[in-house]
C-alpha cells in the first residue's frame, strides 16, 4: 500500500499545484462585487432605467401642463389671396382651463396694412355641462411614485438574479475543473499500473472536458449579461460576493394578503371597471335615460355676444333592454374582479409554498453537507493510518465541495424566492433584500 501511495502522490501533488496556480491567476482577473455595489452601479448607469426615469419625469411635467394656460403664436409674413397682396399679420392666443366644464380663451390679432398697424382683440368663455354624465377621467392604475418603485424593484431583482446565477455558474465551473483534475490524476495513476484498462477513464475525461467547456461558456454569457445590466462600458469580469445571513424569516398569508392585493395594477383596473359600470347603471336609473345639458358662452370682440341654453334628449331605445345591458356589464365586471382576486391569492399561496420548499431544501442539503464533511474527515483519518490512497481522499474532498456548493446555492435560491415575494407585495427591494442577503 505504501509503495502505491508513493507512485500516486507525486503526480497528484503536481496536478494540484498547477490547478492552484491556475485558480490564483483566474481569481486575479475577476473583480469582486457585492450586492450593494452592483445595485448602486445599476441604478446609476443602467440605460433602460435612466430612460424610464426620463420618460416618467416628462410625463409628469406634461400632465401638470394640462392645468396651466396654453400660449400660442401664429405669424404670416406675407401672402397672396385672389390676386391681392396680403400684408404681414399674426396672432397671439391664450387658452386657460377654469375647471372640467369651463374654458377661457383669448386671441389678439395684429396686422399691418398700408403702413397702418391694426390690433383686434377678442375673447370667449365657454360652458358645457352634462348633468348625468359619468366621470370621464379614471384614476391611474399606478401613481408616478409606484411606477418608479416597480421599475426600481424590477431592476434590483434582475441584478440580484444575475448575481445569483453568476455565483452558481462560477462555483459549478470550479467544481467541474476539480472533477477534471481528479480524473486526470486517476488516469495518471492508472497508467502506472501495467496492463491497466483505462478506456473508461479516458471516456470520462473527454466527457468532463466537454462539461467544463459548457460551464465556462455559461459563465461568459452571464458575465456579458451582468456587464450590460450594470452599464459597463468596458469588459469587466465580476465575482459576486454574496452571503445569506437569515434563513428563518416568517411569512404569513394573512399578513401579506392586504399588501399583495394592493400592489396589483390588474386588481386596481378591475376595481375601476366595476366602479364605472355601477356608476353608469346608477346614472341610467336616476335619469331614466334622459341626457340633460346646459351650455353657454360669452364672446367679446368688437361686440359683446352671449348665449345660454338647456337641452334634454333621450334615445328612442327600449329602456328595459338598456338597463339590463348595464346590469350585465356590472355583473361581468364584478365577476372579473372576483376572478382577479382569486388568481392573486393563488399566486400568493404558490409563492409562499415555493419559499417553504426552498427553506426545507436548505435544511436537507445542510444535513447532506454535514455527512459529506464527516466522510471527508473519516477519509483523512484513514489516510493517516495508511488505509486509503490520496485519490480516495481527493474524491471525498470533491464530494464535500459539491455538498458545500449545493448548500450555498440552496440558500441563494431561498433568498431569491423571498425577493420575488417582496416584489409582488410592492415592497422596496433596495431595503428589503438586505434582510436576508449581505
Amino acid at each position: 500500500m505504501s509503495s502505491m501511495q508513493t507512485r500516486w502522490r507525486f503526480p497528484l501533488v503536481l496536478v494540484l499545484l498547477v490547478a492552484l496556480a491556475a485558480s490564483c491567476a483566474a481569481a486575479g482577473e475577476l473583480r469582486p462585487i457585492t450586492l450593494a455595489e452592483a445595485l448602486e452601479t445599476a441604478l446609476e448607469h443602467n440605460t433602460s432605467h435612466a430612460l424610464f426615469l426620463w420618460e416618467q419625469d416628462l410625463a409628469q411635467r406634461r400632465a401638470a401642463l394640462q392645468k396651466q394656460p396654453q400660449l400660442g403664436a401664429e405669424l404670416h409674413p406675407a401672402g397672396l389671396q385672389n390676386g391681392t397682396w396680403q400684408g404681414p399679420h399674426g396672432s397671439l392666443s391664450l387658452t386657460m382651463p377654469l375647471g372640467s366644464h369651463l374654458k377661457l380663451s383669448g386671441k389678439v390679432t395684429v396686422s399691418l396694412e398700408d403702413k397702418e398697424l391694426g390690433i383686434e382683440p377678442q375673447g370667449s368663455l365657454n360652458l358645457d355641462y352634462d348633468f348625468f354624465a359619468p366621470a370621464q377621467e379614471a384614476a391611474p392604475e399606478l401613481t408616478v411614485e409606484e411606477s418608479r418603485q416597480r421599475q426600481v424593484n424590477s431592476l434590483v431583482l434582475q441584478v440580484f438574479r444575475l448575481l445569483v446565477d453568476l455565483r452558481k455558474a462560477l462555483d459549478q465551473r470550479a467544481y467541474a475543473q476539480g472533477v477534471l483534475e481528479h480524473l486526470e490524476a486517476k488516469l495518471a495513476a492508472a497508467q502506472q499500473v501495467p496492463n491497466y484498462d483505462d478506456l473508461q477513464l479516458r471516456r470520462e475525461l473527454r466527457d468532463q472536458r466537454a462539461s467544463l467547456a459548457a460551464a465556462a461558456e455559461r459563465v461568459n454569457q452571464l458575465q456579458l449579461q451582468l456587464q450590460n445590466v450594470l452599464g459597463s462600458t468596458e469588459p469587466i469580469f465580476y465575482e459576486p460576493q454574496l452571503k445569506v445571513h437569515s434563513l428563518d424569516l416568517e411569512f404569513s398569508q394573512e399578513e401579506l394578503e392586504g399588501e399583495f392585493l394592493a400592489a396589483s395594477p390588474e386588481l386596481r383596473r378591475a376595481e375601476a371597471e366595476l366602479e364605472q359600470a355601477r356608476a353608469q347603471l346608477e346614472l341610467e336609473r336616476k335619469s331614466r335615460g334622459w341626457q340633460v345639458k346646459v351650455s353657454g358662452g360669452v364672446q367679446a370682440g368688437q361686440d359683446l355676444n352671449w348665449s345660454v341654453g338647456l337641452t334634454a334628449s333621450k334615445a328612442l331605445y327600449p329602456r328595459d333592454v338598456l338597463v339590463e345591458e348595464l346590469e350585465l356589464a356590472a355583473a361581468k365586471a364584478e365577476h372579473n374582479l372576483q376572478g382577479q382576486e382569486n388568481a392573486l391569492l393563488g399566486e400568493l399561496r404558490s409563492s409562499l409554498q415555493a419559499l417553504t420548499s426552498a427553506q426545507r431544501q436548505v435544511g436537507l442539503l445542510g444535513e447532506l453537507l454535514a455527512a459529506a464533511e464527516e466522510d471527508l474527515e473519516l477519509r483523512r483519518r484513514q489516510q493517516a493510518a495508511g488505509l486509503v490512497t490520496d485519490l480516495q481522499v481527493a474524491e471525498a474532498a470533491l464530494a464535500a465541495e459539491k455538498a458545500r456548493f449545493d448548500y450555498f446555492h440552496a440558500q441563494l435560491d431561498y433568498a431569491l424566492r423571498a425577493a420575488e415575494l417582496w416584489q409582488l407585495c410592492g415592497r422596496d427591494l433596495k431595503d428589503a433584500l438586505f434582510q436576508v442577503v449581505n
